[in-house]
């Protein structure tokens, strides 16, 4: 059984990124063994997140050679006799102890299937395929109204949105079998990050009355919406009414008051008259005695 170390006696002349790639053309075209994992492992991760990919590691044994591909395209790597000068993904760490790649700072086009091949001093190679799914979360679902017609038949125009998600999700109105809609779908996708935007706009038939309505994306719901109000529902008066009703208590008050002071003064004045007739009587009364005597 051939193992990677027939390419030993040729490391010298290539630099490491050349024996990788000689190392990938052995296994690919069968002319050393290798041994495949019993299924394919399934990782998922998060925009933004992070996941560890694990290979086969023998604890006994050292390591020779470890490096993780995507389709045809290195991704990072280990070789015991040379350093790799070779370019890596800027987010991927390797740790051969553990037999370990880390990757942060996920985003959609990091998903796909990965293949990681190790080799130790005394086992053949081993292959191990892998699957990365990358997911992003979306925003929690802004459920807004529109506008509503004032003549019959009477419906409400209602618009749901959320924003940067994957993989792509449309919206779900959520609603009471009493009531029925006609809704239109939307999805825009952003170049560069594969992010998905999704939005729904949505006519109400109000025929059945008021009602509450939600929208969901995936695992997430709005908040509920009232619609449909009945038009005979009272609502406060207008802030100038209020005003002008305050200013006539006001006025009323005040003519109230005057007139209770009005009355007051003129009792008084009339008091004031009647004790200086009595003083003028009584002054009177007196004279005409002294001219009798």
């Amino acid at each position: 059984m051939k193992t990677l170390q027939c390419c030993d006696s040729l490391h010298q002349p290539f630099k490491t990124s050349s024996l990788l790639r000689l190392a990938q053309l052995y296994i690919m075209t069968g002319a050393i063994s290798v041994t495949g994992s019993a299924a394919l492992i399934q990782y998922r991760g998060v925009v933004g997140g992070s996941v560890t990919f694990s290979c086969p590691v023998a604890e006994n044994s050292t390591l020779e050679l470890m490096y993780i591909q995507r389709s045809s395209e290195f991704v990072n790597g280990y070789y015991k006799r040379e350093e790799i000068k070779s370019s890596v993904w800027s987010n991927t760490r390797m740790d051969t102890k553990k037999g370990t790649m880390h990757m942060s700072s996920l985003n959609v086009s990091h998903q796909g299937d990965y293949q990681c091949y190790t080799m130790y001093s005394d086992i053949p190679i081993v292959k191990t395929d892998m699957h990365l799914s990358v997911t992003g979360n979306y925003s929690k679902p802004a459920l807004t109204m529109d506008s509503c017609d004032q003549s019959a038949p009477l419906s409400c125009l209602l618009t749901c949105v959320a924003h940067g998600g994957y993989p792509e999700a449309e919206v779900k109105w959520n609603i009471s079998q009493t009531h029925t809609l006609k809704a239109m779908n939307n999805i825009t996708r952003d170049n560069v990050t594969l992010l998905v935007n999704t939005s729904s706009t949505a006519r109400l038939n109000c025929s059945n009355g008021e009602t509450f309505i939600s929208c969901s994306v995936g695992n997430l719901r709005s908040e509920l919406l009232s619609v449909c109000k009945p038009k005979s529902t009272s609502y406060p008066p207008w802030p100038h009414v209020i005003t002008i009703a305050v200013v006539a208590v006001c006025i009323v008050v005040v003519m109230v008051v005057t007139l209770l002071l009005c009355k007051s003064k003129k009792c008084k004045k009339g008091e004031n008259e009647n004790i200086n007739e009595d003083e003028e009587e009584g002054i009177s009364l007196n004279g005409n005695k002294k001219e009798e005597a």
